[in-house]
């Protein structure tokens, strides 16, 4: 949520000079500040944009489940040489200082400045807060140098990409996917705003980069599957011998009492793999005068 609140002032950070004093050395005036020199002061929960002091509010569950997910796949998925951040401030231009929801961003420091860089991608959650206002500041990331940027309406959990080109947001389609080098994997659209879906993207990116725990988990999980397999395996050989033993016990019976076994008898007895028939013909060999009896049914 935000909400203006004064154009006449910014917050400072501490130890920044008075308002008074001009951000900028006399004939310097058209060098874009560093992405962390502040006009607004880190934690004061505000924004700047166009010199307008922009409270930020806190979310209700809706908004901020919508943070913790998307803030879990995105920091989840990342490329080695990439971090995640949310609410981190960045110096869009001279009169504008703004926290995008979840910001991307290469490590290590700045060349030209020393400091951290520029994010290469940003996502606004869009909730109380208009579109027209998002709009706003993803227009001046995008002009600093923003590669990509994003928002998710938090009503119907549907993605939207900024398009430089047509100075418009463009529709995700549900089924799509962000694919990007700051990503490992391609994240699925819907798993941005669906936990279960995000944590099988995590879990996919995890496996990916070769984690240790996930490579374990797998390594055991084949080494179970081998396992069930010879389990399977010696099931399998003892109920053949079982059912070997059944089909001589039969054969021994009969001839003993000297019932004659035709082919069509003998092959019918040892394609017969079901232990109960053969405990119910063996049963009946006892008393049956020819074989017809023993087989019957």
């Amino acid at each position: 949520m935000h909400s203006p609140r004064s154009s006449s002032h910014a917050l400072l950070a501490p130890g920044s000079a008075a308002s008074s004093v001009p951000a900028y050395a006399p004939g310097r005036a058209t060098r874009l500040p560093a992405v962390d020199e502040r006009l607004v002061a880190p934690e004061s929960r505000a924004e700047i944009v166009d010199g307008v002091v922009y409270e930020t509010m806190g979310a209700n569950p809706p908004h901020a489940r919508q943070h913790s997910t998307l803030a879990h796949v995105l920091a989840g998925c990342l490329a080695p040489g990439y971090e995640a951040a949310v609410d981190m401030l960045t110096r869009a231009d001279r009169k504008t200082d703004v926290a995008p929801d979840v910001s991307v961003f290469p490590t290590g420091d700045d060349p030209a400045t020393g400091g951290r860089r520029l994010e290469e991608i940003a996502f606004e959650v869009v909730d109380s807060e208009t579109v027209a206002h998002a709009t706003k500041k993803v227009r001046k990331l995008a002009k600093r140098g923003v590669r990509r940027l994003f928002y998710i309406r938090v009503d119907d959990r549907t993605v939207f990409e900024w398009e430089p080109a047509s100075d418009a947001w463009s529709p995700l389609g549900v089924d799509g996917v962000i694919t990007d080098r700051c990503f490992k994997v391609p994240i699925p659209v819907r798993a941005l705003a669906d936990r279960l879906l995000a944590d099988d993207t995590v879990a996919r990116a995890l496996l990916a980069s070769g984690n240790r725990v996930i490579g374990a988990a797998v390594e055991g999980g084949e080494a179970r599957g081998e396992l069930r397999g010879e389990l399977r395996g010696e099931l399998r050989g003892e109920l053949r011998g079982e059912l070997r033993g059944r089909r001589e016990a039969l054969r021994v019976l009969l001839s003993a009492r000297g019932v004659t076994l035709s082919v069509d008898d003998q092959t019918l007895i040892e394609a017969c793999d079901d232990a109960a028939r053969l405990d119910a013909w063996i049963a009946r060999a006892a008393t049956a005068p020819d074989a017809a009896s023993v087989l019957a049914g």
